[in-house]
């Protein structure tokens, strides 16, 4: 292979860069051509097909359940898809907040503080309402699952002012597999389906260019992902708002040298002067053999963030695999014992070679009509018994492998209370230490690009939120590249700064069950209630912990509830005898005061005497 994919380029101009770019998607689809057909055998097993596979001497596609022979297994139980499902439940569970900490060298530490809170705020309005980060978590945890890895690519619009997320799964990316970071790759390709329609109209690319390129309606680029979804999608023709054709976008880092420096700034988009060693991204996108972009980005990572289950090699076994032996030999013993209650429980009669023999079915039972030799009914053999003992080591085996105890709603016996139920789960939780690591460093990645990119926005974006007491806070931000160009940003708008350090506040929540978080909450509320008759609580702090209480039992009417705490009145009024006895009760504590009575009334006037003789006294 030529050397234009090399991460020293000394010289930039194109020199072919559509066929290298092939050259690479072959070079690296060879090397993890055994992967592929693991991925394919992966995702049809998860789907159900547990003994479809690609025949690692003919390439073609095999089915055993599909073969008409009844010593060949045919019942498939999705026990290891169940598990995979557990598994990723579980690590979502917790909430995954990212929280952005102040610049530690500027001299207003409190509106730096202020400032971080603002990105913090902003990154949790993005993750949770916009871009809908924790479901995408869920389909990478799925996806990484059953291929042992997983991306999620984030890009900006800069003209929207937004961030853009798309998950992209093995098959989609182009890379060294045998490396352990995904940053280390020198080059990454992509190579996805996109519609004609879409191509032709983005303003990036040639129109002139645009206009030569012809659908190929493929699924994917991979023979093997394409050959997977033919089989589960079926293959039709396409319409003409439907056509597709498969985009390479490639991602290659170059290091700035004297010889390219000049051009890349030439070709560059908002590049600044860089000097020699620094690192740029050449950006290229191709499509039917036809060079639609070719750019340099002031970028020095990659947009694609990757989900492992461990650390390790970027491609290596996946979750789904360590099921799949065990599963296959649960799956052929549950389907002879099926077997077996099909064919012998309906029982045998054993008849004379030539005997004229009949069963007909009336409503007293059955009618067995011969001629010579009556038929004898054949004792029926039971099911040996190591069967279901093999059946429950392979269950125990499978178990070991995943997270089956609660996921497949496995307590153990006598674990009823929701206390005992949280301390399962939170086992389990525990044992998948590594896992959730790995996602919590993904979520960190996904977190710090959003701010990254979000640093070059000029226009100002606004977000907000609702504070504890009802009130609404509201932020005006943007990136520091607007300072970079020289106009004024006022002093009420916040900066986000590419160096932002983001780190992630994992938060387990109350429980893991319904009963484990109203438990949990009710404790809290007592232990509240000791601080607020101590008086080391304030009301404000009383209010939110009882809003949270009543959402956690579900209450209903929360907003209205806290309201009247704060600004209502008592609903029932005060009757006559109520009015008197508490008129009563205050005229007594003001007589035992000596604020009433004949002592008070001589008081005053005791020092209203001494009050006129101290004022003629000054008038002398």
């Amino acid at each position: 292979m030529a050397d234009n994919l090399n991460y020293n380029d000394k010289t930039i101009k194109p020199r072919g860069i559509v066929q290298e770019i092939d050259n690479f998607i072959e070079s690296k689809k060879s090397k993890r051509k055994t992967f592929e057909r693991k991925w394919y055998d992966n995702n049809m097993f998860d789907d159900g097909y547990h003994f479809r596979y690609v025949s690692r001497s003919t390439g073609k596609i095999l089915d055993q359940s599909e073969t008409a022979n009844m010593g060949m297994p045919e019942r498939a139980i999705p026990k290891a898809s169940r598990q995979l499902r557990g598994v990723a439940n579980l690590l979502v569970q917790p909430d995954y907040r990212p929280v952005a900490y102040p610049d530690e060298i500027v001299a207003d530490r409190e509106k730096a503080i202020q400032d971080a809170k603002a990105v913090g705020i902003w990154l949790t309005d993005e993750w949770e309402d916009k871009l809908k980060l924790k479901n995408k978590l869920v389909q990478m945890l799925l996806l990484a699952g059953k291929n042992s890895i997983s991306y999620l690519k984030i890009l900006p619009d800069n003209d929207k002012q937004r961030i853009n997320v798309w998950v992209r799964d093995a098959f989609d990316l182009y890379i060294e597999g045998s490396l352990t970071e995904l940053e280390d790759n020198p080059c990454i390709v992509e190579a996805v389906p996109r519609s004609i329609a879409d191509i032709k109209a983005d303003p990036n690319f040639d129109k002139e260019k645009t206009k030569n390129i012809t659908p190929d309606n493929k699924y994917a680029s991979s023979e093997i992902k394409e050959a997977y979804l033919n089989a589960r999608h079926g293959k039709g023709t396409e319409s003409d708002y439907e056509a597709t054709l498969i985009q390479k976008e490639s991602w290659k880092k170059i290091i700035v040298t004297e010889e390219n420096a000049s051009e890349i700034l030439e070709m560059g988009k908002d590049i600044q002067q860089k000097g020699v060693g620094d690192i740029v991204m050449r950006h290229t996108i191709t499509a039917g053999g036809i060079e639609l972009l070719d750019e340099f980005l002031d970028m020095q990572e990659y947009p694609y963030v990757d989900l492992r289950f461990e650390p390790g090699p970027l491609y290596q076994t996946s979750l789904i695999e360590r099921f799949i032996p065990a599963n296959k030999s649960l799956d052929i013993a549950m389907s002879r014992v099926e077997r077996y209650a099909n064919t012998m429980v309906s029982g045998t009669w054993l008849v004379r070679e030539g005997e004229n023999f009949k069963i007909t079915n009336i409503p007293g039972g059955q009618k067995i009509t011969y001629k010579n030799t009556p038929p004898v009914q054949g004792q029926m053999a039971g099911i040996p018994g190591f069967m279901f003992n093999f059946m429950e080591l392979l269950n125990s085996q499978i178990e070991e492998q995943g997270a089956s105890t609660t996921a497949l709603n496995q307590l153990p016996e006598g674990v009823k209370s929701g206390k005992a139920i949280e301390m399962v789960k939170a086992t389990e939780y525990a044992n998948l230490k590594i896992p959730g690591n790995m996602l919590k460093e993904t979520v960190r990645r996904i977190a710090e690009k959003m701010v990254m990119y979000a640093a070059d926005f000029v226009i100002p974006i606004t977000v907000s939120r609702k504070k504890p007491n009802g009130d609404i806070e509201t932020y005006k931000m943007v990136g520091e590249r607007r300072e970079e160009t020289g106009v004024p940003t006022p002093d009420d708008v916040v900066v986000i700064k590419k160096g932002t350090k983001v780190d992630i506040e994992v938060e387990s929540g109350l429980g893991f069950t319904q009963q484990g978080k109203k438990e949990t909450m009710q404790q809290i509320v007592d232990y509240m209630g000791v601080l607020a008759q101590q008086g080391l609580i304030t009301q404000d702090a009383v209010k939110v912990v009882t809003e949270k209480f009543l959402e956690t039992f579900q209450f209903g009417a929360t907003q209205e509830f806290t309201d009247a705490m704060e600004f209502g009145t008592q609903s029932s009024p005060l009757n006559e005898q109520q009015l008197d006895q508490m008129k009563v009760a205050i005229l007594e504590t003001l007589q035992d005061a000596g604020l009433v009575g004949q002592e008070a009334d001589q008081k005053m006037v005791d020092s209203t005497k001494v009050g006129m003789a101290e004022t003629l006294n000054d008038l002398q």
